[in-house]
């Protein structure tokens, strides 16, 4: 508590005292206002001084108060329509968490993946990692828990009568809980909207640069690093973090089809909800290739909207009365987040409007001289290892606008160092309060410390890596763009 109200006085004491000593000769007093008022909102976001969606109002207060950037420029970040891809999408999650579909896709792919344990944590990776690609992470989590604790009862007991060890079970316990938290987040960076970060990433270089980033163009990126990185955490905690054995384990494939007998033939809602989920996913994929020359008008906001409204016109065969998705499911979406979306939009908003990223451009001038993929590495693993301590929806909207500027600095591609940061905001396995899946698996009382540190540092490191070798060698091949040479159609935005 005391902790808490240091951070709530240190914000505005920053604050005021910016203002009274005043900006630099080279910067203009809106730019100055713009990041004064933005360090204060950094403090209260990344300490949680108060809650994180609620200092997420700050913009709309202080940057019009001090006269740095109107209100009528900053409020529309809170209506992006990028917000609404995350609301569609998220609509489609809950409708497949309302009929339990989730649960459905998850046990089917752990179904056949085998019975030792590095296949069970193998079936658990993948399922964890492809729901995660769709809905919230956190949901994911908490829905694989359950399941994943009741293998580790049944292998406790089927460890009575085997070869296993205590600290075979000990460590796939330990394992397992890990492998569902870490793929969790892993699986978000495949899609445009598998996490919100690859959308604060998206409304940055529209801002900035007038692009908009297609679903289809982030998955090719995305999908490869996000595949790379969860066989990675398979080796790391199979291997490496943990010895784990080979041995069948008897029981584990009666639980899973248990649970499928509970869950009975694939209702008539579960069949509507992935007919839609299957359709706005195929539209999302091959909007610029089959509906863009029909209907260029139509973006992935629109076709993420539509999905979403059509759940609320069928009617539901097993619920007379009611619909497939109602609102009282849909309210369950996640006001906080969509908050945090519109208060970071509104950050890179101010950052542009008040010229801000200029000047930060003309202090990072001195970085020119440093060879680009050293710049790069410094850049994922900072943004990596600050996200452990602070939330990556802050650090990455803070990083942004730094890195725009910076890209302009060493006349490079942004892209490169944009696509990085965001990515490397999504891969903070060390500590609990890195990510809510940490927070979850944590809270399971399998867990100590210093088993989340030993295999979070191996995968931190192992991410670190990745991500730097995919952006500088394979982005500019998969993207088409020349990663070491600032595009000129840029320049005029």
């Amino acid at each position: 508590m005391v902790q808490k109200f240091f951070f709530q006085i240190l914000g505005p004491a920053v604050f005021f005292l910016m203002l009274w000593i005043g900006p630099p000769s080279d910067m203009s007093e809106p730019a100055f206002k713009v990041l004064s008022a933005t360090i204060w909102i950094a403090i209260w976001w990344m300490t949680e001084a108060i809650p994180v969606p609620v200092t997420s109002f700050l913009p709309m207060i202080l940057y019009p108060m001090t006269n740095a950037v109107p209100l009528r420029v900053i409020a529309p970040s809170y209506a992006n329509p990028i917000i609404y891809i995350f609301v569609g999408g998220f609509i489609l999650a809950l409708a497949m968490q309302k009929w339990e579909l989730h649960k459905r896709i998850a046990l089917s792919i752990i179904s056949i993946t085998g019975t030792n344990m590095r296949q069970i944590i193998q079936g658990f990776i993948l399922a964890s990692a492809f729901l995660s690609m769709w809905i919230s992470n956190t949901a994911t989590t908490v829905m694989m828990l359950p399941i994943a604790l009741s293998i580790i009862s049944q292998i406790k007991e089927f460890a009575r009568a085997s070869s296993l060890s205590q600290k075979n079970i000990e460590g796939f316990g330990k394992a397992l809980i890990l492998a569902i938290a870490y793929s969790s987040s892993i699986g978000g960076i495949a899609t445009l909207v598998g996490t919100p970060t690859n959308l604060i990433f998206a409304d940055a270089i529209e801002k900035f640069y007038g692009i908009t980033m297609p679903f289809d163009q982030w998955i090719g990126i995305g999908l490869p690093i996000s595949l790379v990185i969860l066989v990675s955490c398979w080796l790391v905690l199979s291997y490496f973090a943990f010895s784990l054995s080979t041995e069948q384990v008897e029981g584990t494939t009666k639980i899973i089809k248990d649970e499928l007998k509970k869950l009975g033939k694939m209702s008539f809602e579960e069949k509507w909800v992935m007919t839609i989920f299957l359709l706005v996913a195929t539209a999302w994929i091959t909007r610029r290739y089959l509906i863009a020359p029909f209907y260029p008008s139509v973006n992935d906001t629109i076709i993420a909207m539509i999905g979403a409204v059509s759940l609320f016109l069928i009617p539901s065969k097993n619920k007379k009365g009611s619909q497939i998705m109602d609102w009282q499911s849909a309210i369950k979406l996640p006001w906080g987040v969509i908050l945090l979306f519109g208060g970071a939009f509104a950050v890179a908003q101010s950052f542009e409007s008040s010229k801000l990223t200029l000047w930060i451009g003309e202090q990072l001038g001195g970085l020119s001289d440093i060879p680009f993929w050293v710049v790069l590495l410094i850049v994922v693993a900072v943004v990596n290892f600050l996200t452990e301590i602070s939330q990556n929806i802050a650090t990455c909207t803070l990083m942004m606008p730094i890195l725009a500027a910076l890209s302009g600095v060493l006349d490079v591609h942004p892209y490169g160092l944009m696509v990085a940061a965001c990515i490397a905001s999504s891969c903070a396995f060390m500590l609990p309060v890195a990510t809510a899946p940490n927070a979850v698996a944590f809270g399971s009382g399998y867990l100590q410390m210093k088993d989340m540190l030993r295999a979070g540092f191996l995968l931190n490191v192992v991410s670190i890596i990745v991500v730097a070798i995919f952006i500088y060698f394979l982005l500019p091949a998969i993207w088409g763009i020349d990663l070491l040479c600032f595009p000129i159609d840029f320049k005029g935005n």
